[in-house]
C-alpha cells in the first residue's frame, strides 16, 4: 500500500495564539513596566477601590459566620479572593452603565452602592430585602435602582441576556453598557457560546468578564476545556479577548477600562481574570478534603489581592500601616453595625411567596398559601 502525505499546509490551518497572562504588581506589591500601560487609575480612585475591597472581605467573613450560626437564609458562596477583579472592573464602569453578575461578585455589588443594610437584609431574608426573601442569599434580583439585572442559579446565561440588553441600549442610542460576569465554569455552557456570538455579530455594548478562578465547583479547569487560556475562547466569534491577573487590581483597572471602553464604540470585548477562590464554592462544599491540596491555597494565598495592593499603596505614600489598620477597624465596624441594623428588621411576610408570580393571585396559589 502506499503511503499518502495527509497534512494539510500551515496556511490553510486555523491557530490560535495563546495570550500571556498581563500582570502590574509583584508579590511585594511593586509595579513592572505593565503600570505605563493604559489606563492609570487616581490616587482617588485607588483609595475607593481598596475600601471596597476591605468591606468586601470583611462582609465575606461575616456573611459566612453568620451562616454557621444559621441566620444567613440559604447556601452561601464565599467571595476571598474575588475583591480586586471586582473593584477593578467597578472603577472602568460609569454609574448610568449595567453589570450582569453572576453569584460571587460581592464587592462589586459595594461598589455599584448597594449599602451594606440592604445586602444584610437579603442575606436575613428581612423586609428591607429587594429580593423579597425570593432568591438564593448570593442571587440578586431587585437590585435595578443600582443598575443591577437579575441573577439565577444557571451558569452562564448572563452572557445571553447581557448581550439582548446591550443590544436593546443600542437600539435606544443609549451610551451605556453592559459588563457581564460569569466564572469559568460558565465557559463550558450554552448560554457562554450563544451570548459571545450574538455579540459579536451585532456589535453590542458589552464587556464580558470571565472570573477564572481554577474550579467549577470541584472540576479543576484543566478538566472543562484543552486551551490554556480561556480568553482565545474570544476568537471563535469575532471579538478581541485578552488574559489577566484577577488578583492584581491594578491589571483589572487596565484591561477592564480597555474592555469598556471599547464596547462603548460597539466592539464588544472578553477579559479573563486568573485568579483563585480561597474558600469553598458554597456553603455545601468541602474543598480542602475532597479536591485541593492545602499546598496549592498557600501557594495562591502569596497573590492575596489585598496584601498586594496594601504593599503598594504604602510604598507609593498613598497610605501608611496606620492608615491600612484605621480602614480595617471601621470596616469591621461599619459591617456588624449593618447587620445589626438589618437583624432587628421584620421578617419578609409569608404572603410575598405568592405576589408577582402571576398578575393575580390563583386559587392553587391562595391554597398552598393557607397551608404554609
Amino acid at each position: 500500500m502506499l503511503e499518502t502525505n495527509l497534512e494539510i499546509p500551515r496556511q490553510y490551518r486555523t491557530e490560535v495564539k495563546q495570550p500571556q497572562i498581563f500582570r502590574v504588581l509583584g508579590q511585594d506589591g511593586e509595579p513592572n513596566e505593565a503600570y505605563e500601560i493604559g489606563y492609570k487609575p487616581t490616587e482617588g480612585e485607588l483609595a475607593k477601590a481598596y475600601r471596597w475591597m476591605v468591606v468586601g472581605r470583611t462582609l465575606d467573613k461575616y456573611a459566612l459566620m453568620y451562616h454557621r450560626m444559621g441566620k444567613v437564609r440559604s447556601t452561601y458562596g464565599p467571595h476571598e479572593g474575588h475583591e480586586a477583579a471586582d473593584a477593578g472592573t467597578a472603577l472602568a464602569l460609569r454609574p448610568e452603565d449595567w453589570v450582569a453578575p453572576h453569584y460571587r461578585n460581592l464587592t462589586l455589588v459595594i461598589a455599584r452602592g448597594v449599602p451594606l443594610e440592604v445586602i444584610w437584609a437579603k442575606f436575613f431574608a428581612k423586609s428591607g430585602d429587594p429580593d423579597k426573601g425570593r432568591n438564593l442569599t448570593i442571587e440578586w434580583g431587585g437590585f435595578k435602582k443600582w443598575r443591577i439585572l437579575s441573577i439565577g442559579a444557571p451558569i452562564g446565561h448572563q452572557y445571553v441576556y447581557a448581550a439582548g440588553f446591550a443590544y436593546a441600549l443600542r437600539y435606544m442610542k443609549r451610551d451605556e453598557v453592559v459588563a457581564a460576569y460569569i466564572g469559568d465554569g460558565g465557559t463550558s455552557t450554552g448560554g457562554f457560546h450563544a451570548g459571545l456570538n450574538f455579540a459579536g455579530v451585532y456589535k453590542v455594548p458589552a464587556a464580558f468578564f470571565i472570573y477564572n478562578n481554577q474550579y467549577a465547583i470541584s472540576m479543576p479547569v484543566a478538566r472543562q476545556t484543552a486551551v490554556e487560556r480561556l480568553a482565545t475562547k474570544a476568537a471563535a466569534y469575532g471579538i478581541e479577548g485578552v488574559s489577566a491577573d484577577g488578583m492584581d487590581l491594578l491589571a483589572v483597572v487596565k484591561t477592564a477600562k480597555w474592555a469598556v471602553e471599547k464596547a462603548r464604540r460597539g466592539e464588544p470585548a472578553l477579559v479573563e481574570y486568573v485568579m483563585y477562590r480561597f474558600g469553598p464554592h458554597t456553603t455545601a462544599d468541602d474543598p480542602l478534603t475532597r479536591y485541593r491540596d492545602q499546598k496549592e491555597v498557600e501557594e495562591w494565598r502569596r497573590w492575596d489581592p489585598l496584601a498586594r495592593l496594601e504593599r503598594f499603596l504604602i510604598r507609593s505614600g498613598i497610605y501608611s500601616e496606620s492608615d491600612v489598620r484605621t480602614i480595617w477597624e471601621e470596616a469591621e465596624r461599619e459591617v456588624k453595625e449593618a447587620a445589626k441594623a438589618a437583624e432587628a428588621m421584620p421578617d419578609v411576610p409569608v404572603e410575598e411567596a405568592v405576589r408577582d408570580v402571576y398578575s393575580f393571585v390563583p386559587k392553587s396559589l391562595q391554597e398552598w398559601l393557607g397551608e404554609l
